[in-house]
């Protein structure tokens, strides 16, 4: 008859020897870190060019169709994406999006981004007032199957909004 100890001496000897055989089993099915870089800079890049020639067209080629944002400014999906960039590119028709740093690891694309416009249109209830502005995000995407699948960002839009407003 087995005792109890012995049930938990083999079961902790059999975890260690599949924890130290998960590593090399996972590293073999993984691509190379090279091509996970290519892959997210490819991405970021399609992405870059797409909000500065103000075309959604490619979206679909960016994003998954189950594409969820969590910033809960605008819905989750990729309908929902291609809408909200429509409404960005009529209320900023100027906008400009420049990559100030990027990294790239594992499923994990990250990027710190200015964005420039002239505030010709009204946003947010404040009319327009002529003025160049700048705004800067951080976000963060998981990649899937090539395409950005999930979404986190942090904007202060506080600052956005009290630039606009004059402050």
């Amino acid at each position: 008859m087995t005792s109890r100890r012995d049930v938990l001496v083999f079961g902790t000897l059999s975890g260690l020897a599949l924890s130290t055989q998960l590593p090399s089993a996972l590293a073999a099915n993984c691509p190379p870190a090279e091509k996970i870089t290519a892959i997210g800079n490819a991405l970021l890049d399609k992405y870059l060019a797409a909000v500065n020639a103000h075309n959604t067209a490619s979206f679909a080629e960016i994003f998954t169709e189950s594409y969820i944002q969590h910033s809960g400014r605008s819905p989750s999906g990729l309908a929902a994406q291609i809408e909200n960039f429509r409404r960005i590119f009529a209320a900023m028709p100027d906008i400009q999006m420049r990559i100030e740093d990027r990294i790239i690891a594992d499923d994990k694309v990250v990027a710190r981004n200015s964005f420039s416009a002239t505030h010709t249109q009204t946003i947010r209830d404040i009319p327009p007032t002529g003025k160049a502005f700048t705004f800067r995000t951080i976000d963060i995407w998981r990649v899937e199957n090539g395409k950005f699948a999930e979404h986190w960002d942090l904007t202060d839009t506080t600052e956005v909004l009290g630039k606009l407003r004059g402050g």
